[in-house]
């Protein structure tokens, strides 16, 4: 699994009166592990680390606020962990560059089965139209768990 693509849901958070101006613009995928080749004893036992991924940036003349939410999720959809850091404000007239931001679950409760993927934003001033956040690159990638790395046996040969 890498850069996350396809089966994007939008939602719109309205705040205010029926106000598209002060709308926060969310995009949510819904990853089924089993589905993408992770069978639910490898997910139990090894519980291999999984790293999520994104990138974001203001545009150049309006501010905007960005947040993230990752949640670990059962078979009945329940959390069993989450990734949410306080949502980035960028001011207006930034650099507009693009920022990174990730987390790797470790050591998380046997039962995972779906990861849930949220981002998005809003324009610090709210106008008219879609000046949020943008983002882009997104990904999940699942691995081995940082235990089971050990070190090279000899450290002057990696390739030994």
């Amino acid at each position: 699994m890498g850069v996350m693509s396809g089966r994007w849901r939008t939602s719109l958070e309205t705040r205010g009166r029926n106000s598209p101006m002060t709308s926060t613009c969310l995009k949510s995928q819904v990853v089924d592990l089993k589905a993408e080749g992770y069978w639910e004893e490898l997910m139990d036992t090894t519980r291999p680390d999984i790293k999520v991924k994104d990138w974001f940036a203001a545009k150049p003349d309006c501010g905007s606020k960005y947040q993230l939410c990752v949640q670990l999720l059962s078979s009945a959809h329940a959390p069993l962990g989450t990734f949410q850091p306080d949502p980035a404000t960028i001011q207006q007239k930034s650099d507009a560059k693009w920022r990174e931001v990730s987390h790797t679950f470790s050591n998380y409760p046997p039962g995972v089965r779906y990861i849930w993927f949220q981002h998005g934003g809003v324009d610090t001033h709210y106008w008219a139209g879609w000046y949020g956040p943008r983002v882009t690159n997104s990904s999940i990638t699942i691995g081995p768990p940082t235990a089971l790395m050990s070190p090279s046996p000899h450290p002057q040969n990696p390739d030994w």
